[in-house]
């Protein structure tokens, strides 16, 4: 398991002997606004029902799901508890030949691949191309039984590759296998989703998460949607009991809670706006046209540890020191918005740091 995953509050906390409350977490890449209005007092009322098993399979929250969505079937939809438990069995479930990765992007996916023993090749996005995913170069490079990660949006850098370019690697490669990470589509308007597109993809599974979107990372809660290809393997591995009561309901409810996603979506592209137009006049430090709610940022002064270190201990904002992607070096940070008024301090407290 890789150290220094964003939004390791509760062990900062408890190195600097602080309350968690007290830092300011830029970086998880977590919604800016908090979860809907109405889910706290729905979970407070559903507390009875932990006394009960969950249901073994989520058929409620896979019922309503295919409902978003008219061509797919409840038997495609598989809940989890995080699209992590999904990211992780997928190399051990396929026993693909080799593991393809766009990078620089998520360590999970070539974690996963090595505890299952499998070979990984990236194929890296360049600085001096802001970070374009090299989608042609990966088709070129693509074989039988293959299984590719791409992230879409991508963390870290923010990058998008539209659907129906992913739609169309995947028909022309119908002997490989491709999983995308849609943990960040919501925050993008628009039909930003393979699933919007209504097509139906043997080799193609989709991840899709509750926590990013809605910020409930605590709550645990997926999904993947499985092609054709992937159904059966999957349900032979599919744990019983595998989401919580408490998830399961919230699921369903959260799925209606369609204003409060277009109210994060619009809070996302104007203070983006703002702040990117603020990073510009913060000397010694170069940023990445991404297109979410986070900036993948170059130090040219300073390398990236010492900036998160003096952010930590001095202001209290926890950052994401991006120097452990597989890709970029000791000089990449990471970081989220907040609320307008969090992420004005994080701008002046920046210069301070880096000027």
């Amino acid at each position: 398991m890789l150290k220094g995953h964003g939004g390791e509050i509760y062990a900062w906390a408890r190195e600097l002997g602080l309350d968690p409350w007290e830092i300011k977490d830029h970086s998880s890449n977590l919604s800016p606004l908090p979860p809907p209005e109405g889910l706290y007092e729905l979970l407070k009322n559903s507390l009875p029902e932990i006394e009960n098993l969950p249901e073994v399979d989520s058929l409620s929250l896979r019922e309503r799901f295919a409902q978003e969505y008219p061509h797919l079937f409840p038997e495609e939809i598989l809940p989890s508890s995080g699209t992590t438990e999904w990211i992780f069995a997928l190399p051990r479930v396929l026993e693909p030949q080799r593991v393809l990765i766009l990078g620089p992007t998520y360590s999970d996916y070539a974690d996963a691949a090595k505890t299952s023993k499998v070979p990984v090749f990236f194929f890296m996005a360049r600085e001096e191309e802001d970070f374009r995913p090299p989608l042609e170069e990966l088709a070129q490079n693509l074989k039988e039984d293959d299984l590719v990660f791409i992230c879409n949006p991508n963390n870290p850098t923010g990058s998008f590759i539209s659907p129906e370019k992913i739609s169309a690697l995947a028909r022309e490669n119908p002997k490989s296998y491709f999983v995308i990470d849609e943990s960040y589509a919501d925050f993008l308007p628009g039909k930003t989703s393979l699933l919007d597109l209504g097509e139906r993809l043997p080799n193609v599974v989709i991840l899709r998460s509750f926590s990013k979107i809605f910020k409930i990372p605590g709550l645990r809660l997926g999904l993947a949607v499985a092609g054709e290809r992937f159904v059966r393997p999957l349900w032979r591995h599919y744990l019983p009991w595998s989401v919580n009561r408490l998830a399961q309901i919230a699921g369903p409810w959260l799925l209606d809670q369609k204003e409060h996603v277009k109210k994060v979506q619009n809070f996302v592209q104007e203070e983006r706006k703002l702040i990117f137009e603020g990073l510009k006049n913060v000397e010694g430090l170069k940023i990445f046209k991404g297109q979410v709610h986070f900036f993948l940022v170059k130090l040219s002064r300073k390398k990236s540890h010492e900036v998160w270190r003096e952010l930590l201990l001095k202001y209290r904002i926890l950052v994401r020191n991006a120097s452990n992607f597989e890709g970029l070096n000791e000089y990449y940070l990471r970081f989220s918005l907040r609320t307008k008024e969090e992420n004005q301090a994080l701008l002046k407290a920046l210069k301070e740091v880096i000027q």
